[in-house]
């Protein structure tokens, strides 16, 4: 598959219209997507990246790497696992109105206790305290003797 077919899968996917793909990617008409998608004329290596961003995908995506897709998704799924990738497969489906939704009702999820982890890695964070200036993790020095005096001023400069 050449340049333009894999562009024209793409914007078809998202359920994009070439004028839409041509405003997003700072083209002024379809035209110039529609000579793209039929034979890969008009495609500067500058716009690559503008179309890669406009069609959610990388530029090495467009140009038929599928080496570096699968290298991507196998890094996506060994740091979040199958069903991140499996969420993530299922959101770049979506058009744009449907992204948002997921978005948002991901967003409220997150506040219901039935579906979210019991200690999270990120903490929350609450404007109405100061919590969240706790560091999550920290240790004493180990390459001096600390002092109890030393730990007194670091305890206030902490609770400031």
């Amino acid at each position: 598959m050449d340049i333009g077919q894999i562009i024209k899968q793409r914007r078809e996917e998202l359920g994009m219209s070439q004028e839409e793909l041509a405003n997003k990617a700072g083209y002024k008409s379809r035209s110039s997507i529609n000579k793209i998608e039929v034979d890969g004329r008009g495609l500067p290596q500058s716009k690559i990246t503008a179309i890669a961003k406009a069609l959610r995908t990388t530029p090495a995506s467009l140009m038929g790497w599928e080496e570096t897709d699968i290298f991507a998704l196998d890094h996506e799924n060994s740091c979040f696992g199958e069903s991140a990738r499996e969420m993530l497969s299922n959101f770049q489906k979506l058009n744009e109105s449907g992204q948002k939704e997921a978005l948002k009702r991901v967003s409220e999820m997150v506040h219901i206790p039935q579906y979210t982890k019991a200690d999270p890695v990120v903490r929350p964070l609450h404007p109405d305290s100061r919590s969240y200036l706790q560091p999550v993790a920290a240790h004493e020095r180990t390459d001096i003797e600390v002092t109890e005096e030393m730990r007194q001023h670091d305890d206030a400069f902490f609770d400031e």
